[in-house]
């Protein structure tokens, strides 16, 4: 019997953070050996997260034929993915200063928290393994899983509930509850650009970006929120001013996407498929067994582990 994608999504998420969560209590310097600590933490993402999600997709069998939105970037999504990449920078650093404000030494602990806690920063050449290692690659496995497998499994539930409930699972699967505002939204705005642009590659490259100017920049974000000057209320400013502009060039640039599709007679990948007798989608959603076991996981790794 089938395993409705409800129930099938958070269970993968299930499997993937039991494996991330181990994997955050291994010394790299011990078992990396000779080898380069970055490519044994390359070798650990790919074994906890693709894996495990190639595994999905091979017992899933042809279900994921066309499905998965593996499609090229084109010319017309570069704007999109401009905007998008715009907004999730300005959204980020906005949550962040309010987070930092909130919850400065959580919310500062929580940017070396994993695996790259555990790698030393030695030379000017770590500074391009580090954006591969935790920047780049791991915003390629997390779309192949979230934006790929999780959102198509959630697909014909609607629209809605695939874009929530993927950036749900998505904000929970990094077990750290202060930034959880800030992947949530990135979430929604990656979901939304795969709705626009059927093509999970380009917010593999908006992903890539954006984590690696998380990597080298937020640290900026905290100087100036700890000094509280008239230069936080300036960045505030001029950040939620970009917000702002960014959030309606983007939203008008993807309905623009959508009209075009819509004159193409192309199918929405988030199109929902109606059946008789189905309850209401966001309820199957969360009131799944998966769904709530993922979220004690969540709270049980978060805040005792």
């Amino acid at each position: 019997m089938k395993i409705k994608g409800v129930h099938a999504a958070p269970a993968l998420i299930i499997i993937i953070s039991a494996l991330i969560t181990a994997a955050n209590y291994l010394d790299i310097s011990k078992i990396s050996g000779g080898f380069s600590p970055y490519l044994t933490v390359m070798a650990i993402e790919i074994a906890c997260m693709g894996l495990p999600a190639v595994f999905f997709c091979i017992l899933r069998g042809n279900e994921y034929n066309g499905r998965l939105n593996l499609k090229i970037i084109r010319v017309r999504h570069i704007s999109l993915a401009f905007y998008a990449l715009l907004l999730m920078i300005c959204a980020g650093i906005a949550l962040s200063l309010l987070m930092y404000r909130l919850f400065p030494e959580s919310f500062a602990a929580s940017a070396s928290a994993g695996l790259m806690g555990s790698v030393e920063m030695t030379g000017t050449a770590d500074t391009v393994y580090t954006a591969l290692a935790f920047g780049i690659l791991p915003a390629i496995l997390e779309e192949f899983v979230f934006r790929g497998i999780i959102l198509t499994e959630y697909t014909p539930y609607g629209a809605g509930v695939a874009v929530i409930f993927s950036s749900l699972l998505f904000a929970f699967s990094h077990f750290t509850p202060v930034r959880l505002p800030i992947y949530l939204f990135t979430g929604i705005i990656l979901a939304l650009t795969v709705g626009a642009t059927g093509s999970v590659i380009t917010t593999a490259v908006i992903h890539s970006a954006y984590n690696v100017f998380s990597l080298y920049f937020e640290k900026y974000i905290y100087k100036i929120a700890a000094k509280q000057s008239g230069g936080m209320i300036l960045l505030t400013f001029i950040v939620v001013t970009v917000l702002l502009i960014s959030a309606i060039l983007f939203f008008g640039r993807a309905e623009r996407l959508y009209r075009l599709m819509g004159e193409a007679n192309v199918p929405s990948p988030l199109r929902r498929k109606e059946k008789k007798g189905d309850p209401p989608a966001f309820l199957a959603a969360l009131l799944s067994p998966s769904f709530l076991l993922l979220l004690v996981f969540f709270f049980a790794v978060a805040f005792f582990f």
